[in-house]
Formats: structure tokens, C-alpha cells, sequence
């Protein structure tokens, strides 16, 4: 992937995204790239999209996107906070159209606008999440793996890029951490059902803020097996086995909230 001076130039700038998009033109080929961050409570915000060709529809997708909540319904969002395997290198995570279960989501965003497939970059610094997004519209072929394989080569140099020019935007303190307060997310934990009881809500809002177990057993003054026979409880009521699943349960109770506003 060749970088130009007019890229480096487009940081902080409205051109970015164009920018980014023809620099990328040599990894893959896509109709639309959007670009969203998150804030402290994990709800995705449109900062800017662009559409090859002439007009664009990436604006109006992603004031729908936020607005209508179908940001609960999107697979990707259960690895924003939790981060993968290895956290050096930007997540790379593909959605076919046909593939989303939500049928309200699938069609007012991608089936009505016409889009086939969705390949994203996730990534972090600071704890604060973004997702740029590369979409195919119908009519051409779903990316490939090579396309995936090509993207993922050079992941590494676009994530930068992105955080470099969020950096520089004046609306966006790209320097705050986006994991909520223990307060907070026991208050999401606690809003899953009353199933659960105070010390399993204090545990899982405490591995979600990402401490250890032995980090949580010193804060609760509890020990360490404890902690697993609570977290291991909490997930049997709650029908779910893993921390990225705690997560989406918690993103969709976010929204709901907001929602309620």
C-alpha cells in the first residue's frame, strides 16, 4: 500500500476518509467506508463516511445506525472493550447481509440501500474503539479472502492513520479512555435481571473494567476461587459463557436505556 504526501496532508481534515479510501484502493475494492468511534457507555458515533462516485449514502446509514439502536444488533460491537487474542494487531471481522439475524436491521440498513457485505477494521488506543468500515454493494462479489488476507498486511498502517487523524479532531477527546466507571456498569450488570445477586454484579462489572481476578479479589476482599464461583453463577443465569457475550448483553441494555430518554 503506497502512502502519499495528499494522505498525510488529509489527517484531521474532511478528506481524510476519501483519502484513506483510494489509498486502500490497492488492498480491496469497496463502494462505501465509514468510520465510527465509541464513547464511555460502548454507543457507536458517526464521525464521517464516503461513497464512490457521485452522492453518498454512508451520512443517512449512519444517523440510522446510531438513532434506531441497530448498533445492539451488529456481532461487532461484542468485541469493542474486550478486545482478541492479540492486541497488537487491528481485528478484522466480515458480515454478509443475508448472515444478520435482526430482520428490521438487515433490511433498513443493507438490504434498502442495497448493500451485500461489510468488512471491518476494529481497533483501539487507550482504550477508545473504532470501526472503519468497508462495504460492497449488491451486484458485486462478496470480499474474498485474499481481500481480507491483503487488508489485514497493511491493517496495522491504516488503524494508525485513523487514530492519528481522530486525534486531531476538535469535538473528540481521543485521549479519554472509553471504559465506564464500576458504577456504571454495575448499574448495566444490574439491569440484566434481578436474577442476579450483588456480589455476581460486582464481580462481572469489575471484569469488565478489566481487572484481573486477583485485581477483583483484593478490591472485594474476597478470594480468588470466589471470584470464579461467582463469575461462573452470574454466567449460568445469564445463559452465556464468555466476557464478549457479558458485554453485548450489556451494549443492548445500554441502548435500551437510552432509548428510554
Amino acid at each position: 500500500m503506497k502512502v502519499t504526501a495528499k494522505m498525510v496532508m488529509s489527517l484531521g481534515g474532511d478528506d481524510f476518509l476519501p483519502c484513506l479510501t483510494r489509498m486502500a484502493a490497492d488492498l480491496l475494492y469497496a463502494d462505501h467506508v465509514t468510520l465510527f468511534v465509541f464513547d464511555p457507555d460502548f454507543v457507536p458515533h458517526f464521525i464521517g463516511g464516503t461513497s464512490r462516485g457521485e452522492g453518498t449514502i454512508t451520512s443517512k446509514l449512519g444517523q440510522m445506525y446510531e438513532t434506531s439502536f441497530y448498533y445492539q444488533h451488529d456481532p461487532n460491537l461484542k468485541w469493542v472493550g474486550t478486545g482478541h487474542r492479540d492486541k497488537n494487531i487491528p481485528l478484522l471481522q466480515q458480515l454478509h447481509a443475508c448472515d444478520i439475524s435482526n430482520a428490521s436491521y438487515r433490511k433498513n440498513i443493507y438490504e434498502d440501500n442495497g448493500l451485500l457485505d461489510r468488512l471491518s477494521l476494529i481497533d483501539h488506543e487507550k482504550r477508545k474503539w473504532f470501526i472503519l468500515n468497508f462495504y460492497r454493494n449488491v451486484g458485486n462479489d462478496y470480499f474474498s479472502e485474499k481481500d481480507v488476507d491483503r487488508l489485514q498486511r497493511d491493517a496495522g498502517v491504516i488503524a494508525a492513520f485513523v487514530k492519528r487523524h481522530l486525534s486531531f479532531s476538535p469535538v473528540l477527546d481521543w485521549d479519554a479512555e472509553t471504559i465506564p466507571s464500576i458504577d456504571r456498569l454495575e448499574s448495566l450488570v444490574s439491569g440484566l435481571g434481578d436474577m442476579l445477586s450483588k456480589r455476581e454484579i460486582q464481580v462481572c462489572a469489575r471484569v469488565m473494567q478489566g481487572l484481573t481476578r486477583e485485581a477483583v479479589s483484593l478490591d472485594l476482599g474476597l478470594k480468588q476461587p470466589t471470584i470464579a464461583t461467582f463469575l461462573r453463577r452470574a454466567y449460568a443465569k445469564l445463559n452465556i459463557s464468555s466476557l464478549n457475550e457479558l458485554f453485548a448483553l450489556c451494549l443492548a441494555q445500554s441502548g435500551r436505556v437510552s432509548g428510554q430518554k
